[in-house]
């Protein structure tokens, strides 16, 4: 069961992840051929911003105004803005260490799979796995694996992309945000080893 203030906040926390999202990977994907790594100059100020800013000028009222209508309870006063601090940190391993296509393709599941698996799973999972559910998992792979056909046209990769950044979502100790684009570039290179094939660079 839910209360419709936790259903609205994390409606609200999900569109935003999938929509940011989707627009970093649309960004990335369009602007670093002509600038390279320096579109990560953008990232790195926003993480720094959304680290100290709330830390040393609490009274500003746009960043009361974020955290009052996103941020979770546990999170407003011990860690405000994780969320987006460790989904930024967490995209630059893919950034960095993958052909643009493919790390395009990892934001996205990241971005798209973890939205639609936490809404689904979390408020309208039945059937529960601990913390998680079947739903959600289920969501997390068909989303994930679908929106990796935004950047790779590669069926089979896109199916074990999403079905690993589900299992990842699913057994997550570390923040998701940072284990599953982490993970998928490790995958990334392993299938790149094992199996070269199944990889069009």
């Amino acid at each position: 069961m839910f209360n419709d203030r936790i259903f609205i906040l994390e409606t609200k926390r999900q569109l935003v992840h999938l929509c940011l999202g989707l627009g970093i990977s649309f960004m990335l994907y369009y602007l670093m051929p002509l600038v390279g790594y320096a579109v990560l100059i953008p990232l790195i100020i926003a993480l720094v911003l959304l680290y100290a800013v709330p830390r040393k000028w609490s009274d500003i009222k746009i960043t009361n105004h974020f955290l009052l209508h996103f941020e979770r309870d546990k999170d407003k006063h011990t860690f405000p803005f994780k969320g987006p601090i460790y989904y930024g940190l967490g995209i630059i391993p893919p950034i960095l260490f993958l052909p643009l296509e493919y790390a395009c393709a990892v934001i996205a599941v990241l971005s798209v799979g973890d939205s639609v698996s936490t809404l689904l799973g979390k408020f309208f999972g039945r059937i529960r796995i601990g913390e998680k559910s079947l739903e959600g998992f289920l969501a997390f792979f068909i989303f994930g694996s679908l929106s990796v056909l935004l950047f790779v046209q590669n069926y089979p990769l896109a199916l074990v992309f999403g079905f690993v950044g589900a299992i990842l979502e699913f057994n997550a100790i570390i923040d998701d945000n940072l284990l599953i684009p982490g993970g998928l570039t490790v995958l990334y290179y392993i299938i790149n080893i094992t199996t070269p094939n199944l990889v069009i660079v």
